[in-house]
């Protein structure tokens, strides 16, 4: 973990975000390692995907540095078992290509895990391409556990990929309080960050006889606000 962190913002996304995910989400495509899809995504597929969320009450979120998009991440309840399965959410994560990693995957999951319950969903599944290391290694260090393998299902011309489904009970109160405390390291991160940027901007000050009064770090907000199926591109 950095000592700060970038000035981040995580939001629902909007229709003018989808140019910038759909680019995000062809960045996957072409690994052939990290996404199941063979051929890119068209701006109507992901308009569609965001017409969907809102249809049904799933949050689409994005990530941003300024007006540069990092990163989305969408949850929905699963494909399979209909509404028998209506609380088990199904979470895609992609982050872009310049961001991979950053940390900002990590980031991204530590905002979902607040809204996930409020959403309905006593249950988060991640279905990851097993040589997808990046996203593997995203999942353990949050502590999800492996539920179960399906084996070559992926085929990618003459290579196969194996799907790992990954998963964790959102009501589990030991995963809660890892999550819990996990927020809270980087919200310190973020408090630090914002206390340096300050600093910074005050050096920056052109020298004059007056001596205004530094502003009181306390009111500086935190650099980063509160807040088919693959868990893709971790960074």
């Amino acid at each position: 973990m950095k000592p700060t962190l970038p000035s981040l913002t995580w939001r629902l996304a909007r229709q003018d975000d989808v140019p910038a995910l759909t680019q995000i989400y062809n960045e996957s495509v072409g690994g052939g390692g990290y996404s199941p899809a063979l051929s890119d995504a068209s701006e109507n597929g992901l308009a569609h995907l965001l017409k969907e969320g809102r249809t049904n009450g799933w949050p689409l979120w994005v990530l941003t540095h300024g007006e540069e998009r990092v990163g989305w991440a969408y949850l929905r309840r699963i494909a399979w078992g209909g509404s028998a399965c209506g609380t088990v959410g199904d979470l895609w994560l992609y982050v872009a290509r310049a961001w991979h990693g950053s940390g900002v995957a990590m980031q991204m999951l530590r905002r979902v895990h607040p809204s996930v319950l409020r959403y309905g969903f006593d249950t988060i599944t991640c279905w990851i391409l097993g040589g997808n290391r990046r996203s593997l290694s995203l999942v353990r260090a949050c502590r999800l556990q492996r539920w179960g393998v399906l084996p070559g299902i992926v085929r990618y011309g003459d290579r196969c990929n194996d799907l790992e489904i990954w998963g964790v009970r959102t009501d589990d109160p030991q995963w809660q309080n890892y999550m819990n405390r996990l927020d809270q390291r980087y919200r310190r991160l973020e408090a630090r960050g914002a206390a340096a940027l300050t600093t910074q901007d005050v050096a920056a000050m052109p020298d004059t006889d007056v001596c205004a009064p530094l502003p009181d770090p306390a009111a500086v907000p935190a650099a980063c606000p509160p807040s088919a199926s693959s868990l893709a591109q971790a960074a």
